[in-house]
């Protein structure tokens, strides 16, 4: 009976969480200049990556800014949900994180570098200018937009995240694309 009672209330304050949201993002959000960025943000690397992948890898690097989406989206809902840090605009009412830069820029981002550095060395070069521009210059500039609000957040926490994020993702699609490989030639012979 407590469990139940615990249950309902917790489904109660989601709900009222729910309309908040929604009558805020209805009210200071959509179709508000920061709205448009968003659109654009999204737009335009949608539009860049499209144009700058590798059509003849285009599985391969799918896979790769498919798993980069998942990931931003799951630690960014993590992010809010543990109050570190609230993104006070974003496209879409009830999906909190901020889709424009997880579920485009971002995956953009990571997979052409993955795509563009053939070796390790050149690849962790590029992830760290990658890092140090997200980190110290772009999240700064969300943040003084508005787009982002640092709650118990430091800039540089995110810096090692960024670099674990491509070394995992680039030694996960490295490793599934050589078992791939291997058992097809498997199968050939």
């Amino acid at each position: 009976m407590f469990f139940d009672t615990e249950v309902s209330t917790a489904v109660e304050l989601q709900k009222l969480l729910t309309y908040l949201r929604i009558n805020e993002w209805l009210q200071e959000d959509l179709f508000h200049f920061r709205w448009f960025v968003l659109i654009g943000v999204f737009a335009f690397s949608a539009l860049v990556w499209c144009k700058l992948v590798d059509k003849s890898r285009l599985p391969e690097i799918t896979l790769h800014a498919g798993l980069t989406a998942i990931i931003t989206l799951i630690l960014d809902e993590m992010g809010e949900e543990l109050t570190l840090w609230e993104y006070p605009a974003d496209i879409i009412a009830i999906f909190p994180p901020l889709s424009a830069v997880d579920l485009a820029s971002l995956p953009m981002i990571y997979s052409l570098i993955y795509q563009n550095c053939k070796t390790w060395k050149t690849f962790l070069w590029a992830t760290l200018l990658m890092a140090t521009v997200f980190c110290f210059i772009l999240e700064p500039l969300l943040v003084w937009g508005d787009f982002y609000l640092l709650l118990k957040w430091k800039y540089y926490y995110g810096f090692p995240i960024y670099i674990t994020i491509a070394i995992f993702l680039r030694w996960m699609i490295l490793k599934i694309y050589a078992i791939a490989r291997k058992n097809k030639e498997k199968h050939i012979l």
